[in-house]
């Protein structure tokens, strides 16, 4: 047998259960292998009937004295036994499993593990169990340190850890061993054959611990591997033509430093010089421009635009949504058009596209921002050199490389204000340059952030009229649109209704939703930005790109059925003028992860910090961008339990590959063939 088998090769695994163990995505027979156990049981102490006591969770060793089959309504039935040991005799119920009276005569031993309830006396209902033969001693389900797997609809613990046991006996020398002996002996790691027989049916916690650890290791090994190597072949394929920037200032970079009301801060001087470093060298630039809201990510960018400029080649600035498009593209036209470079718009539902894609083919308009409008066939460029693409997690890696192919491999800037944690960025941007800019513009007041109980939400709509009086706005965020039936939830538009006509009465209230067609968001954004509107009712469309100073207060509805980072992000539209601002959280969180989130966000403006909360609170499974690198279908690691591994992995890998470039030495094949696999999984 090998491992790259189907998994229907094994015995009792035919079509239809391959099925069902393609939705935990295992097809292969190294697949279930490596389909390790997210937690364990210790089964291996036998509790005495006598002291089976009610609530507690117990294994007991018993031989069967009666069994009756119990019908009940409908179809329904129970086996109802009855056991004995040396101690006494207690009751075990099979709910819906009737058919096992037939299985269990009177003698049969069994081992029986479960909680225990009261059915007539102390009674184990429904536990797992194991019928004992002769001297059999190979236990799976009780009596030893028990597996337990994350699981399908249709799909037992008992029978995925039949289905391992399968596995682990057909396998039975088929294991080979993938790491280096260099590494695996420094870092005292068990070899491959004892590793997995012993991550799923281990003697002791210890001997499941390094085991785990081993394939954790390794797992990061190939991965870490995989990123430096596509990096590598990344910077091989230098030439001389890809130099967009000729390392002087010309023109419109010269006219660029010098139209700046502000002197850049250290963080953003240092990310100019990489953008501009990148552009000179005869390399395509991959960079990640990452910064938290606010940090001044955009006037950074416009120094690699003129750059481009400079160099005869043309820009394309992609953003997720029409609102942020227009954003940048207003920002980007006040900046450059006194430069002489022109600035053009293009989304999908504007009037006159095809003019706007005419100007760009022929090389008239020099910078064009967009949204998916850009990548599409019918949009063409003249010459384009540089292609920025904002909050670049909310596209995916095709649609990235549609907008690149219309260049002739030009410089690539990815932007993010989604503070990435550093475990994250080491490898969902492992392949990239990364730059950060970890400080803000001076001036920036941090944002008091606290929460409003439901008695002080009249003081509240006070404060707000206040503010208005004083000529400063306020955003109330909704999570919907309208009201849920399913979900208590606050709905904007009811929102909007009942308070405009209320504590509001007096205001200038406006409402921004997803229903909005481009024209009317764009106007009621227009109304908000020349402070016509005193308080803007908006769901999360607003999350990013909406930079207006004058707005000084931020109102977070049903707060805790946000994520941490979105309520961080919701923030960061208040803060960016001299005010003092404030974020105020409504509603009270139901769940520890609720609470933890609020308390979060009250207790630090810190990006970085509330991003590594936020992975320990969700997981790397549904951290921004993370599905789309191929991050979620790590099978062991745990990139917030395993950093410090990820660490040794990445170090490791590179000293590996300054050894053995492209891993050709027989004994790191197997880390090669691990590593394509990992590059293949991410796209």
């Amino acid at each position: 047998m090998r491992l790259e088998d189907p998994i229907e090769t094994l015995a009792g695994i035919g079509p239809k259960r391959a099925a069902l163990l393609a939705r935990l995505e295992v097809r292969t027979v190294r697949d279930l292998l490596l389909h390790v156990p997210r937690a364990y049981q210790d089964r291996r102490r036998m509790t005495p009937v006598a002291e089976a006591q009610p609530g507690a969770e117990v294994t007991i060793a018993a031989e069967v004295v009666s069994a009756r089959h119990v019908r009940l309504r409908g179809r329904l039935s129970m086996a109802v036994l009855r056991v004995r040991d040396a101690t006494g005799e207690m009751n075990v119920t099979f709910f819906g499993r009737g058919f096992l009276a037939r299985a269990f005569s009177p003698g049969t031993r069994l081992v029986l593990s479960g909680r225990v309830e009261t059915w007539q006396g102390p009674a184990l209902k429904n536990p797992e169990y194991e019928a004992l033969s002769g001297d059999e001693e190979d236990l799976l389900h009780t009596g030893r340190i028990v597996p337990v797997y994350r699981l399908t609809e249709d799909v037992t613990q008992r029978t995925l850890r039949r289905w391992v046991a399968t596995a682990l006996r057909e396998a039975d020398g088929c294991v080979e061993e993938t790491l280096p002996e260099l590494l695996r002996a420094a870092h005292g790691l068990p070899r491959a054959e004892a590793a997995v027989r012993d991550v799923h049916f281990p003697e002791s916690f210890e001997a499941a611990e390094a085991a785990r650890a081993r394939f954790v290791y390794e797992e990061l090994l190939a991965m870490q591997a995989g990123i430096l190597m596509e990096r590598a072949a990344r910077a091989a394929e230098g030439r001389a033509a890809h130099v967009k920037w000729d390392g002087r200032d010309g023109p419109c970079l010269s006219r660029l430093r010098a139209s700046l009301p502000f002197a850049l801060t250290p963080a953003q001087a240092r990310a100019v010089k990489d953008l501009l470093d990148d552009m000179a060298a005869p390399r395509p630039m991959l960079r990640l421009l990452q910064g938290d809201v606010g940090c001044g990510k955009t006037v950074v960018a416009l120094h690699a635009v003129a750059a481009a400029a400079d160099g005869g080649y043309q820009s394309a600035l992609m953003a997720p949504t029409e609102v942020l498009a227009e954003q940048h593209y207003f920002h980007l036209r006040r900046a450059l058009e006194p430069l002489g470079l022109r600035v053009g718009l293009l989304t999908g539902s504007m009037k006159g596209a095809a003019r706007v894609r005419k100007e760009v083919a022929a090389g008239v308009i020099d910078v064009i921002v967009g949204t998916h409008a850009l990548m599409q066939e019918k949009t063409t460029f003249h010459r384009l050199g540089l292609a920025i693409i904002d909050e670049q997690h909310r596209f995916g890696v095709l649609q990235r490389a549609r907008l690149i192919e219309k260049g002739d491999e030009p410089d690539v800037l990815h932007m993010t204000a989604t503070p990435i944690p550093r475990t994250l960025a080491l490898t969902v941007y492992g392949g990239m340059d990364i730059t950060v800019i970890d400080e803000m513009p001076p001036g920036r007041r941090p944002v008091k952030t606290r929460r409003v109980p439901p008695g002080k939400i009249p003081e509240l709509h006070a404060y707000i009229a206040r503010q208005a009086a004083a000529g400063r706005q306020t955003y109330i965020i909704c999570p919907l649109v309208d009201e849920s039936d399913q979900r208590e939830l606050r709905g904007a538009i009811r929102h909007f209704e009942e308070l405009s006509t209320g504590p509001f009465a007096g205001l200038r209230t406006d409402l921004l939703h997803g229903r909005l067609d481009a024209s009317e968001k764009e106007t009621v954004l227009r109304r908000f930005q020349n402070a016509e509107t005193d308080v803007l009712f908006s769901t999360t469309v607003i999350e990013v790109g909406i930079d207006v100073a004058n707005a000084t207060t931020m109102v977070i509805e049903d707060a805790p059925q946000f994520g941490l980072t979105q309520l961080h992000q919701l923030r960061g539209r208040v803060g960016r003028g001299p005010e003092q601002s404030h974020c105020f959280l409504i509603g009270a969180p139901t769940t520890e992860d609720g609470r933890r989130r609020l308390e979060t966000l009250c207790a630090t403006n810190d990006g970085f910090a509330i991003a590594e909360e936020d992975l320990k609170l969700r997981g790397p499974g549904e951290f921004h961008g993370v599905r789309q690198a191929g991050l979620s279908d790590l099978r062991v690691a745990d990139l917030v339990r395993d950093a410090r591994l990820l660490d040794r992995a990445r170090r490791d890998a590179q000293a590996l590959l300054e050894r053995d470039p492209r891993l050709e030495d027989p004994e790191h094949r197997a880390l090669a063939a691990a590593a394509r696999r990992f590059l293949a999984v991410r796209g």
